[in-house]
């Protein structure tokens, strides 16, 4: 029963499927449709809000999407590309894109479309691409000229060249600064026309005014100079085109001569150009000659206090020789400069004497030291050569002459040169004449005694010359001349007096000879191994290049003078004060007023080295017209005399300014705790466990106030003399050389003229005694 069940059951299903396939059969091509493909479709997922603006440089996000398939690729177009059916632009399988989009150059503003549109698989393509409109905006970039001629009339030859740098404010990939790589450059030649074709309808260039020409450079916001009105103005220079370069360096050569005004400007990657063009960052106005100067050489030496004039082109000027003692090592070094018509160094040369020597160009090539041997005596030449990138040649010629030290000849006398640098203009009778000082120094005083004279008789001095730096000055600009090499060579003293009428240092032949020339003559001898006794006003200033260097207070060093670089202009300018004389700092007396503590040197208080040597008390020899007469007075006059005038008689109107105590404008030393801000162990010395400068007098003056009845002198108790033993300059690692050291010093910060004259004599009796037995001498 149940398998017929079955069975059965069976039969129906089976005549159902034939039912089923009959029918199917039956309906033919008038069947079952498929429903139709889509497009696909797309959208802009992170891009610029509608119409609002934006920066040039946009990052777009989109994605697509097909309902029967899916997204095989995307087409994609900006602006006028937009205009194109969706086909024909460009395609992209990336769902992102940065686009850099150009601005007006002008208004740095411009409008712009982006679409794109999805593809399926079966290559059906969006018809409604997903849209946007935007405006994109830049920030102008700006430039610089760095390097070329300079704005200001400058005149250069006709090669010449320009360089320069920008920043583009927002050109970075996340929107920071980065440099501009692309500019555009005008070269307008004053008065000319830039097309030159005739009966072009364009008007030459005005003469030079810089207003005018900033006006019209900045007026150029377009592809160059505004167009004017030709007919009626004459003012169209619209020939004048910006000339685009992708580079930071413009060479010009063999220019026409004439006047010319160069302009650059920046323009960035979207397309904005500078605005604001200014004189001379981007502007400058020079001439151009039919002569290529060259670079400018400057050589400076270690025996020099400053560089040797700068020399210009292929023919150097007549230079003064520069006289240098025999043994010396000398060392010179130059660099040059083309900056003035953007030119570079190529390299250097020199030789000695031959030119035919010169080595090959080398830019490393920039310094050279002679040994003795190579300087001998005579007359030699230095030749230094600076060549350009453009071939431009600068030519220095410096003559030497190598002068032999007689005086260190074996059996040489002892002789003095006395260097008169000296010259009383006081102006307020306070002190002698100029004839009373010389006198006084030269010739037997009254006593039949003399600060020179007594020397030939007590330490066999054979011969005294004097030097009156103003009599050796007639007739020229120099004011005061000091004593070349030459002239220094037979003497194995040098006795040196200066005044104080410096008027800041500049004025004294002193000066010149150790700060304000370029060979130091003084130092020179020195180094020889001659010896020296100076005196006067204010020795720190007048050794000094400027006359506050060494002012522990109102100068460039209140901590002293050690702490100037050892390769400044600073310790340049001290070089005396420091490796001759071993002081850090000095306190001077400046405004003449009692109140001050100005006029108050009355004496110097030996201190006990200086009193272990024999050197007493130092005694201004003071006085007024109230008990006695200004010195020398009159023949058999026994009125008492005086030699520094104190002025008390007739009452002073304003005692604050004309009450002088004691001696003006005398300073106070405070030593250098390393002499020549060189460690002991550095320091070649003849006695090496004493100091190099040994102080033998302290400052001693009145108490300040009109009534002198204040606090002490400003500069009571420092030092102001002191003797300096041989030594070297820190050359031979503490190995002291006889035969390659400074020769003895005595100096005294106050002018022994105007002591007592007993004490004056005794002075420079101990002071000779000393520098004659100096080592160096033979």
């Amino acid at each position: 029963m149940h398998s017929t069940r079955v069975r059965c059951a069976g039969l129906i299903l089976a005549a159902f499927i034939a039912w089923v396939l009959a029918s199917g059969c039956s309906k033919g091509k008038a069947g079952f449709t498929p429903p139709p493909k889509k497009d696909p479709e797309t959208e802009l997922t992170y891009a610029p809000v509608q119409y609002d603006t934006t920066t040039f440089r946009v990052h777009f996000f989109w994605t697509g999407f097909d309902d029967d398939g899916e997204v095989k690729r995307f087409h994609f177009a900006v602006d006028t590309d937009t205009l194109r059916p969706p086909g024909e632009w460009p395609t992209t399988t990336s769902k992102d894109t940065t686009l850099l989009f150009q601005v007006d150059p002008i208004q740095e503003l411009k409008v712009h479309v982006f679409k794109v549109a999805a593809e399926d698989n079966e290559g059906r393509i969006d018809r409604t691409p997903a849209s946007r409109a935007f405006s994109a905006k830049t920030l102008p970039p700006h430039s610089q000229i760095d390097k070329g001629p300079s704005g200001f009339n400058l005149s250069i030859g006709p090669n010449f060249t320009f360089e320069w740098s920008g920043i583009d404010p927002d050109g970075g990939e996340t929107g920071g600064k980065v440099p501009v790589d692309t500019f555009q450059y005008m070269l307008l030649r004053v008065g000319g026309i830039a097309d030159l074709h005739p009966g072009a309808p364009y008007d030459p260039l005005p003469p030079f005014e810089q207003n005018l020409y900033v006006g019209l450079i900045d007026g150029a916001i377009g592809d160059g100079l505004p167009a004017g009105d030709h007919a009626n103005l004459h003012n169209d220079h619209s020939d004048w085109k910006w000339i685009g370069i992708r580079a930071l360096k413009l060479r010009f050569r063999n220019v026409t001569p004439g006047e010319y005004v160069f302009t650059e400007r920046a323009v960035d990657i979207a397309g904005a150009t500078e605005k604001g063009l200014g004189f001379p960052t981007n502007i400058r106005h020079f001439t151009v000659t039919n002569r290529n100067s060259g670079p400018v050489l400057t050589v400076r030496s270690s025996i020099l206090n400053r560089p040797l004039p700068s020399a210009t082109g292929p023919d150097d000027f007549a230079r003064k020789e520069l006289q240098v003692f025999e043994g010396e090592t000398v060392s010179f070094s130059w660099s040059a400069n083309a900056d003035a018509y953007g030119g570079e160094i190529e390299g250097y040369t020199y030789a000695l004497d031959d030119t035919s020597s010169f080595p090959g160009l080398d830019v490393r090539q920039t310094a050279a030291t002679f040994s003795p041997s190579k300087l001998t005596v005579g007359s030699h030449f230095l030749y230094v050569r600076a060549v350009d990138d453009g071939g431009l040649v600068t030519n220095l010629v410096q003559p030497l002459k190598i002068v032999h030290p007689a005086f260190k000849d074996p059996g040489a006398p002892r002789s003095i040169l006395f260097v008169d640098d000296s010259v009383v203009q006081l102006g307020n009778r306070s002190g002698p004449n100029d004839q009373v000082e010389t006198n006084w120094w030269t010739l037997r005083g009254s006593t039949g005694h003399g600060p020179l004279t007594d020397l030939t008789e007590a330490y066999g001095v054979v011969n005294v010359e004097e030097w009156d730096t103003t009599e050796r000055a007639l007739g020229s600009v120099e004011g005061r001349k000091q004593p070349a090499p030459s002239d220094l060579a037979p003497f194995t003293t040098v006795v040196w007096t200066t005044d104080a009428s410096n008027g800041g240092s500049i004025s004294t032949a002193l000066f010149r000879t150790v700060a304000g020339g370029d060979y130091s003559e003084l130092q020179g001898y020195l180094r020889a191994g001659g010896t020296l006794i100076l005196t006067g006003w204010n020795i720190a200033q007048n050794t000094s290049g400027f006359v506050n260097d060494t002012y522990k207070v109102g100068g460039p060093a209140p901590n002293g003078i050690c702490t100037f670089p050892a390769t400044s202009d600073g310790a340049d300018r001290t070089v005396f004060p420091r490796m001759y004389m071993g002081i850090a700092n000095s306190v001077p007396s400046l405004e003449g007023k009692r109140l001050l503590g100005a006029y108050d040197f009355v004496r110097g208080i030996p201190t006990a080295a200086g009193a272990a040597m024999g050197f007493d008390t130092a005694r201004v020899d003071t006085g007024n017209l109230s008990f006695g007469v200004q010195f020398p007075g009159i023949q058999g006059d026994p009125t008492p005399t005086f030699k520094w005038n104190t002025k008390e008689y007739p009452p002073p109107f304003v005692p604050d300014e004309q009450l002088f105590p004691g001696l003006s404008g005398i300073e106070g030393w405070i030593m250098s705790t390393n002499f020549g801000c060189i460690d002991d162990h550095d320091l070649g010395r003849e006695v090496p466990s004493s100091p190099v400068a040994r102080p033998i007098y302290t400052y001693h003056g009145v108490r300040t106030g009109v009534l002198q009845d204040g606090t002490a002198s400003p500069r009571e108790g420092l030092v102001c003399a002191s003797l300096v033993q041989s030594h070297d300059l820190g050359i031979n690692g503490g190995h002291y050389d006889a035969k390659a050291a400074i020769g003895r010093i005595a100096i005294f910060t106050f002018p022994l003229y105007f002591l007592r004259d007993a004490d004056a004599i005794d002075i420079m009796k101990k002071s000779y005694l000393y520098v004659s037995t100096s080592p160096t001498l033979p």
